[in-house]
């Protein structure tokens, strides 16, 4: 069997998925476990938990983080054999420039550090296609403290992920349809309020008007009296007038003798 990585040279992932694929081959026939397999999981329990377990990836790695066994759900669900996986690093699992979350090295010493990494992001298949993934990664250490490999799970989270993208889609089509039914509210009232100073504006014109009206009526109407009472005054005046006596007329001729006498 093909001895895993731990010399100094650090593969990246992409050279780490080639190794597996050509591990894969070369062990096409060898399905069993590595030689040490049973000293990591403690038992068969884990086995059988391991292999019966569908909705989670579970595997174990040596505390330089090769892979040391490969679940059948780790296979289901990233589409790495078990040939292939065994004896590769976790990076081999990362995309080239490591996930959203990180890389598998940063991982691993959080791990190894606190006791357990929880995250999620971008995950390869066998096939080079990512799926988004939920992990949580354990260090695996004996009684006197002493690390012996990691534990890590994997769930697909791409469906959640999706209907949670899609929630988010339609919370912000939401908001946005509440925002214009609040805009087009303000709107209405600036339209209601603009409304209700023209109908005032209007009532105030028609008042003016009527007020204007009624002047001019009252005005025209006492100018009528006025001139009533004029013209009647005119008439008695000239009434009077011709009820007065008339002058007597004198003659000329008469004036002319007396004229002559004078002489």
């Amino acid at each position: 069997m093909p001895q895993s990585n731990h010399g100094s040279t650090r593969r990246t992932p992409e050279e780490e998925r080639k190794a597996a694929r050509e591990r894969g081959r070369e062990l096409a026939r060898d399905e069993s476990p590595l030689p040490h397999l049973q000293k990591l999981i403690g038992g068969y329990a884990f086995a059988a938990l391991a292999e019966n377990v569908r909705d989670y990836a579970i595997f174990l790695m040596e505390p330089t983080g090769v892979i040391c066994y490969w679940g059948e759900g780790a296979r289901l669900m990233k589409w790495w054999s078990r040939a292939e996986a065994e004896g590769s690093h976790l990076r081999m699992l990362y995309p080239e420039n490591g996930s959203e979350d990180g890389t598998a090295e940063a991982h691993l010493e959080e791990s190894a550090a606190t006791g357990e990494y929880t995250g999620e992001g971008q995950r390869v298949r066998g096939d080079g296609s990512t799926f988004w993934a939920g992990v949580t990664l354990t260090a695996l250490r004996d009684p006197e403290g002493k690390l012996l490999g990691f534990a890590k799970v994997t769930r697909d989270m791409t469906v959640r992920r999706g209907a949670e993208a899609a929630l988010a889609l339609a919370w912000s089509a939401h908001s946005q349809r509440d925002a214009a039914v609040a805009e087009a509210s303000t709107t209405r009232v600036a339209l209601d309020a603009a409304k209700q100073d023209t109908e005032i504006a209007l009532e105030q014109l028609r008042s003016a008007r009527q007020f204007a009206s009624s002047v001019l009526e009252h005005e025209t109407l006492d100018l009528y009296i006025e001139r009533a009472s004029l013209l009647s005054e005119m008439a008695l005046l000239n009434e009077h007038i011709s009820r007065l006596p008339q002058p007597p007329t004198v003659r000329r001729e008469g004036t002319a003798q007396a004229g002559r006498r004078s002489r």
